[in-house]
């Protein structure tokens, strides 16, 4: 989770067996409490490159910051809607 210029981003990154099963998304909450994706990566252009096991997430954390800088460059700033509660 990630808050930054009045947005609230998620990121996931799904490491498989098989690079078409493998995916990285970044997820903005919306006014309605959804999660809509903005950008995504998939497997192929990066699971080869990561360890199939580590005892961490370390090796995947390239791939999400990567996720992330794309759909920061998508959003607006400032955000076109307020955050309820804010």
């Amino acid at each position: 989770m990630h808050h930054t210029d009045g947005y609230v981003l998620r990121v996931r990154v799904y490491r498989d067996s098989y690079a078409k099963q493998s995916t990285a998304v970044a997820e903005v909450l919306t006014p309605l409490f959804t999660w809509t994706i903005i950008a995504s990566s998939p497997g192929h252009g990066w699971q080869r490159t990561t360890p199939t096991t580590s005892p961490d997430v370390t090796p995947l954390v390239p791939v999400a910051d990567e996720v992330l800088q794309r759909a920061r460059r998508i959003l607006p700033v400032p955000p076109p809607f307020t955050t309820p509660g804010r």
